[in-house]
Formats: structure tokens, sequence, C-alpha cells
């Protein structure tokens, strides 16, 4: 009896024991997690599950998210699958299913878990995600825009980012270390530059070498006189720590290693020690800093409150010793998503990464423009130069050639670097010219065509006043140069970016000199009466304009009519017409001392249309007229 009971303390103390061991374990997973060591957590729970014989749905609900960070789909699918349809699992389950089957390809599916998501109350807005499947679906074809090819260099771990300086590609590549005591392999990034010789990488070397920090160490950029670097690296060398020491060992108030933007200065064949930017945080990542040419402005991605989510761009400019107070970079430009990897080719030229708009998977590469100050609706670069995984790390090499990262055909942790170069896609304008004051379209227009300073054709209006031109370069900025003779010239800069190229269109003033007569046979009376019909004032608008831009000139505005009634009633009624005219050139402005109302009746007939001669009604219309004759004009 005495032995049972030994026995059955025994097997109690052995559970106990158990399951403090299996407690002790789970607070192990969760401490990884939380600190965001992904494989080793997924591991713990793994064991953990193995060990239970059964699956907790908390446990595979962590183990499929260390895998999507890590960016192993296919294991994330596998966890998430099994909590498809049970109950008492968080709703997010559906919206991060979908993310890990769009990098999967599996955009039909994908799209079934957001709209499920959707079902079951989830906060977040995924129409952009659903329209991302629609459009990954779609027979839309390569982007015609850009040639993509790859290239030999392939990461051995994630690309933190990129710059071009003395022909290659300064960026960081992680070697492994082992911390024994927690039992972890840690993946060291440190900088490297990769050369590039007829088309291939060589060998990378250290760049930079002491700059070393355990961990991360990525998105170096150098200033245009290579004086200064930019780059990003974590702010504490210690990974996992318990809460009470978490400000101590320099993480986040909820355990995380934080990344931030460093700067050294160039010493001799080295570098100086690496200095925080003012507003960088222990609280916030602050990551991928970009310069614009100048080095005045930088455009950086962080997670900071207040943003539109994950991680948004946001600009600071340099004054002085030290950067501006960081503003939000705007709304269009930063979505519910993350927004990263942002690279200025010029001061408005912005591409950059998001998962946020609408896209063929994962991250996208975007371009906006800065244009009247604010920054345009973001465009997808488009198939080819994107995939159903993550691109990301876009940056120029010269105008028109660059590299960027990519890992659509990579293992899980790896990325490569592929080769892009813009082709030239020419747009189509075409204009009309016509006579400001006539409203007629004019024939034989010369249109001279600049490239800034540079000439590079001349175009001339066709009979309809029409003209086009094939071959304008979206990405150079041009002035039409519009002249004829008897017509003032005019000059009209295009940007074919933002340019209406359908209307490019002109209408020119008449040069108007002394003994210069304007004709009008559209300015129309009520029948045997003084007042001016209201179509015909639209008219007179626009002889106000061209006197109101000759100032100097005097004029004489006569009213003519046909020979159709008494020769003296005709002569009161054109004086009134012409007085009628005068009257409303004064109101708009005009001055009167410039102005000259003379009615001719009908002496001064411009056909054998006289008294007693039978005329057709359009031969007897060419007499009644209004006309303007330029008496004197002082420049």
């Amino acid at each position: 009896m005495r032995m049972k009971k030994s026995i059955l303390i025994l097997l109690i103390a052995g559970c106990c024991c158990a399951a403090q061991a299996q407690v002790r374990a789970i607070e192990q997973a969760d401490e990884l997690y939380h600190g965001r060591e992904f494989l080793a957590a997924a591991k713990y729970y793994e064991q953990i599950v193995a060990q239970n014989k059964r699956r907790d749905n908390e446990w595979t609900y962590k183990i499929a998210e260390c895998y999507r960070m890590l960016k192993n789909y296919p294991k994330a699918a596998e966890n998430y699958a099994m909590l498809v349809g049970q109950k008492n699992v968080p709703v997010e389950i559906y919206l991060h299913y979908g993310h890990t089957l769009r990098y999967l390809n599996r955009h039909q599916d994908a799209k079934e878990m957001y709209i499920k998501y959707t079902e079951l109350g989830g906060k977040e807005d995924v129409s952009a995600h659903i329209s991302g499947c629609d459009l990954a679906m779609s027979t839309s074809t390569m982007n015609a825009y850009y040639s993509v090819k790859p290239t030999n260099l392939v990461t051995e771990g994630l690309h933190l980012g990129g710059s071009w300086y003395d022909g290659g590609l300064i960026h960081s590549i992680p070697h492994t270390e082992t911390d024994e005591k927690a039992k972890l392999t840690y993946p060291h990034y440190q900088l490297v530059h990769s050369k590039l010789q007829d088309g291939v990488f060589r060998e990378a070397q250290p760049f930079a070498s002491s700059l070393t920090t355990k961990f991360y160490m990525g998105s170096p950029v150098i200033s245009a006189d290579g004086n200064t670097m930019y780059f990003t690296r974590n702010d504490s060398e210690v990974k996992i720590s318990k809460r009470k020491k978490f400000k101590k060992d320099g993480l986040s108030h909820n355990g995380v290693n934080t990344l931030n933007i460093y700067m050294v200065e160039k010493e001799g064949n080295g570098w100086s020690a690496p200095e925080p930017l003012e507003f960088n945080s222990q609280d916030h990542n602050t990551v991928h800093p970009s310069l614009s040419p100048d080095g005045q402005k930088m455009i950086f991605a962080s997670d900071k409150a207040g943003g539109k989510g994950g991680y948004d761009l946001y600009i600071a400019e340099h004054h002085g010793d030290g950067w501006s107070n960081p503003r939000h970079l705007e709304d269009l430009v930063n979505s519910a998503g993350n927004e990263m990897f942002p690279a200025l080719a010029d001061d408005t030229t912005l591409y950059f990464s998001s998962d946020g708009f609408v896209g063929f998977g994962g991250a996208d590469l975007f371009v906006s423009h800065l244009r009247n100050g604010h920054w345009t609706q973001p465009e997808n670069l488009g198939k080819g130069i994107n995939s159903f995984r993550d691109d990301f790390g876009w940056f120029f090499t010269e105008k028109r050639k660059g590299f960027f990262a990519s890992n659509r055909n990579t293992e899980p942790g790896k990325d490569e670097i592929f080769a892009f170069e813009r082709l030239i896609m020419y747009k189509q304008g075409q204009g009309e010219v016509i006579d400001k004051l006539y409203l007629t379209r004019l024939e034989g227009v010369e249109v001279d065509l600049y490239e800034g300073k540079n000439f590079v054709t001349s175009l001339y209006t066709d009979r309809k006043g029409d003209y086009e031109y094939a071959t304008f370069d979206p990405e150079k900025k041009y002035t039409l140069h519009v002249k004829k003779k008897g017509y003032r010239e005019q000059e009209r800069e295009i940007d074919p970016l933002t340019a209406d190229l359908k209307h490019l269109d002109f209408s020119l003033e008449p040069i108007i000199e002394k003994n210069t007569v304007l004709t009008f046979n559209d300015i129309l009376f009520e029948y045997g009466k003084a007042e001016v019909k209201g179509d015909s004032r639209t008219i007179l608008a626009r002889v106000t304009d061209l006197l109101l831009s000759n100032p100097g000139a005097k004029i004489e505005l006569s009213a003519h009519t046909d020979s159709r009634g008494s020769d003296k009633a005709n002569l009161t009624l054109s004086q009134k017409r012409a007085q009628a005219c005068v009257d409303i050139l004064i109101a708009s402005g005009v001055d009167a001392s410039n102005l000259v109302a003379k009615g001719y009746g009908e002496t001064k007939l411009k056909n054998n249309c006289g008294n007693n001669v039978k005329c057709t009604e359009e031969e007897h219309a060419i007499n009644r007229r209004v006309e303007i004759k330029v008496l004197d004009i002082k420049q």
C-alpha cells in the first residue's frame, strides 16, 4: 500500500513538472513571438503541438502568423487552412490567409477569403485587395513601358534596400550567428559593395566594415558629394528581454527592437561613428531613407502613430546641421497598408513599394509625380515590373536604367535583383489654331516645337487649322511657339504627363495697324431697330478684348445697311447702330476718346445691290455689316 502511494505521488509530481514545463515552453514561445523572433517561435509552438497531440487554435494561428512574417507562404497557408470555419478564431485569419493566398498566386481563393473577412465583420477596407485579385486574374499583358531581366545577384537573405555608388550596388548581406545560451540563430547583416562589370555582379566586397552592429543594417544612401551616408539599423543589440528591462535594453515599450535611420560622415578612408537622426524614436520604426538630388529633402517610411496604416511615407527637410520635424507626405500616396522603400528619382518623381493600393499581389511598385505642389495618385508600374509576390527597392543607375528587388522566384527568406530599362513610349498630340477675333480656323500657321531651349521641328496647320505631333517624350518638357503673319505670336509650355494632348489649341490675336479694317457681318440688330441682338454681344466682347490689348488704337466703328428702304432712313438707322455698338464697348472698359461712331447707311455697298436692283437675301446680307477701321495707333 505504501508503495502504491509513492508511485502515485511520483506520477502526480511528474504531471506537475510536465505541466510546468509546458507552461514555460508556451511563455518562451510567446516571448519569441512578441520579440519578432518568428522562426524560433514557430519551432516552439510546433513542438508544443506535437507534445500535446492536439492542435490548439491559438497555437495554430501563431504558427501561421510566424510563417507569413517569414514569407514562407506554403507553410503559412497550411496552418491558416486548419482555422477556416473554426469557432472562436480571430476574424483576422481570413484577412491574413487572403494575403498569403495571393502570394501563392491563388487569387480566386484569396478573393473569397477577403469577402468572408468582410462578412464576418472585419473592419479593414479590403476593396483594394479584391480589385487586385481581379487585376491579377485579368488578361492584362506585360507592361510595354519596361524591359525586365534577372541578374546573377541573389541574396542569401532579405534585401533591405540599396543604392548605386561607384559602379556598383551598396546593400547588405547576412551571415548567421548563434546565441548558444538562448539556443537561437540570428541573421547578422553587414554592408557590402557589389560591382557591376560587363552586366554581371562581381563578388561582394565589404563596405564601411567599421559600421558593425548585430542584426539588421540596410537601405544605405550616399549624398551626391559622397561625404554623408544614411542607413537603417536596429537601435539595440539585445534581441529578447524581460519586460522590466525593456527600456534599459533599448527596446520599445512592447519589447520590439526598433529600426531607425543613422548618419555617418566620411573621415579619410573610413566613416565617423553613427549618429541617430533627431526624429528617430525607440517606440516606432523609421526606415528606408531616400534623398533628393540636392540632399535637402529626405523621404522615408515609418510606422509611427497618426498615419493611415502600417508604414507611411514622410518627408523632412535639411536645415543647418539637422532635419526638420517630418510631415506626412500626403494621404494620396499613403494607404491603409504599408508604403516602403521610397526612391526620389528627382525632385518631382517618387517611386515606392506598397501593398495597400490595387496591385498584382504582395507589395507592388508605384510612381507618383509632384504637380502643383501635390503628389499625384500613385500609378502601378504594371505586370512584368510587378508580380504576385513582393517587388520593391527601386533605384536608377542612369536616366532610364536601374534595378529593383523581388522574391517572385526565390525560396522563403531570399530576394533577387532585377535590372530594368524604361522604354520611351511616345505620346501623340494634336491641336487647332483659330483667329481669336473671328473664331475662324487658320491655315498655314507655323508651330515651332522646342525641347528645353533646343529646337526640335516645325509643324504647320492644314486647311482645317489642325496640326499634330506623334512623338512627345513623356519624360521631357516642351515649348510650342506659334506664329503667322498678321498675328501676335504665342508660346505654351507642354508637360506630356499632365497636358491634354488632344487639345493643344491656340487662338491668335490679329495685329492691328493704321488703316486696318475689320469687317463683321454677324453683328445683328432687330429689324429696323438699333438694339444689338444678344448673341452679337459675344462678338463685341471679343472686339473689346482686342481694343483693351491695344490701348493706343483710335478707331472708327461704322455701321452699314443694305439698299432696301429710304436712303435717309438707312443713314439715320446706321448711325444709331454704330453708336449702340460704341456704347457697349465703352461700358466694357474701352476709352471713349478712342472711339468714333459713324453710320454710312447704304452709301458704301460692297456689291451692285443698289436701289431697285433685284438681289438675293445672301447678296443683301453682304452689305449689312459693322466695320472697325483703325484711324491711328500708338505703340
